[in-house]
């Protein structure tokens, strides 16, 4: 009996540490927009500006180095993990061809580089790095600033910054780990909690309906007295967690769909992203009595575009 117990204890022990690492969301480290910015290593003009992960990879030993160590600590705490240099290099490696579509509008879609370098990665969580060297006699200490940012919306999840204890430590991660270890358990703790809500109430993205050049139809085309926008509402409806999702600004040749809660796996226990539920939306208006072919375009990993009249 003895024995019994010790084998059953040990298997609760087992399903629960299983589950544990399978709530907890996969993680990539890329230095913050501040910080590039501050170390010349942005890219662009005017309003298309955006961080260059490649050439601050390339050239910023102390930035491998910072980004190995918080890969490390999260690790170390369960995490797993994407590298941004291995995505920066897949994602160069890949062959992207992706066609441009004008709405009646004139609109177009496209994708950002960022966009892709998410997509690409698959992480589930960003986290946003920088750091300042402080320089007081012969001691040095780091204060840092970590956020969270969701990849699916971007937006911030958890968050941790301060200041090191002085040290003669001229190693910089030495020092971020000094700095960050004590903030690290409650900043992993609002990690998972996150996570464990997407699971639970769905994973937010946005979607925008487009009405193509090639089509007769608009969003006040009937079928079976139903608007062509309440047919499209009521599949978005259908195929989020709780039905639940916001209405974004729309026109008469685009409507907006935000804070959409989509399933994070779906009936076969398939994981999901933004462009498999658009697939789901394009696959039910497709049949009849709608009969209407769509092309489906991902933007990013939390945003999909439906084009009505296009294949």
């Amino acid at each position: 009996m003895k024995t019994l117990l010790t084998f059953l204890t040990l298997i609760a022990i087992t399903f629960t540490l299983s589950a544990q690492k399978m709530m907890k969301p996969s993680v990539m480290v890329v230095p913050s927009d501040l910080w590039c910015n501050s170390h010349g290593y942005m890219h662009g003009n005017g309003d298309d500006i955006y961080p260059d992960y490649n050439i601050a990879l390339l050239k910023d030993r102390d930035l491998i180095n910072v980004i190995s160590k918080i890969n490390i600590i999260m690790s170390d705490r369960g995490f797993p993990l994407e590298n941004l240099e291995t995505a920066l290099k897949t994602l160069k490696n890949e062959t992207v061809e992706r066609k441009l579509y004008t709405a009646k509008d004139g609109s177009s879609i496209q994708e950002s580089l960022l966009d892709q370098l998410y997509r690409t990665a698959s992480a589930d969580i960003v986290l946003q790095l920088s750091w300042n060297i402080n320089k007081v006699g012969p001691k040095n200490s780091i204060t840092f600033n970590l956020q969270a940012l969701d990849s699916y919306t971007t937006k911030q999840v958890a968050g941790a910054q301060g200041t090191g204890s002085p040290s003669f430590s001229a190693d910089v991660p030495t020092l971020l780990e000094e700095a960050v270890v004590s903030h690290m358990d409650d900043f992993c703790d609002r990690l998972i909690q996150h996570f464990k809500d997407s699971k639970e109430n769905g994973r937010e993205i946005s979607v925008d309906v487009l009405i193509g050049k090639n089509t007769s139809c608009d969003f006040s085309t009937e079928f079976n007295d139903y608007e062509l926008a309440e047919v499209i509402t009521k599949l978005i409806a259908r195929n989020a967690v709780n039905h639940e999702f916001s209405k974004g600004p729309s026109t008469a040749s685009m409507m907006q769909f935000k804070s959409v809660r989509m399933p994070v796996c779906d009936e076969d226990g398939v994981a999901m992203d933004a462009y498999s539920f658009g697939r789901n939306i394009a696959r039910a208006l497709k049949k009849s009595p709608y009969n209407l072919t769509s092309n489906v375009i991902a933007k990013g990993q939390g945003k999909t575009i439906i084009v009505i009249g296009e294949d």
